[in-house]
């Protein structure tokens, strides 16, 4: 009786350790699903590759833990190691992925987007010696870009004044 009441603890401790890695992936669907905003179709094809992953980790559990019998403490492990994860540690861990994507994001960022930036800037310096060289004669570039616009404005205004004074 004693090894049967001990292996039953074991089956029980076995599958709340299976609850807590399921609560564990639930959370990291729920910040999938927080960083991508899927639409319906999406979110639909992400549910049913969830519910295959927790599918798969609750037989695997159940067949190494206990043969595969399922049996009414078996499933109240699930349940409290799934509740006690989400209720003690869900917060941090996703308080910690959340804070360590932000980390990998700054660092892809100084990695990729800084060398671009550098480039930019190098640019950026012909071109201010190349502006401060023709600053002075772009004021007469837009003055005699505007006079055809001001020949045809004026032409009309004299055409209607010929054409009221007949």
């Amino acid at each position: 009786m004693w090894t049967y009441v001990s292996e039953q603890t074991y089956v029980f401790l076995v599958t709340l350790y299976g609850g807590i890695i399921i609560g564990f992936i639930y959370d990291l669907y729920r910040i999938f699903r927080l960083i991508f905003s899927p639409k319906k179709i999406a979110t639909m094809v992400e549910d049913f590759i969830f519910w295959i992953l927790i599918s798969i980790i609750a037989t695997l559990v159940l067949v190494f833990g206990n043969e595969g019998q399922i049996r009414f403490y078996t499933i109240g492990g699930f349940f409290v190691g799934a509740l006690s994860y989400n209720l003690l540690l869900s917060k941090i861990i996703i308080t910690f992925i959340v804070r360590t994507l932000v980390k990998v994001k700054k660092i892809i960022i100084k990695i990729i987007i800084n060398p671009i930036k550098k480039l930019f800037h190098m640019g950026k310096i012909p071109l201010r010696k190349i502006q401060k060289i023709t600053k002075p004669h772009m004021r007469k570039l837009k003055r005699i870009k505007k006079i055809p616009n001001r020949v045809i404005k004026d032409t009309r205004k004299y055409l209607k004044y010929i054409k009221d004074k007949k």
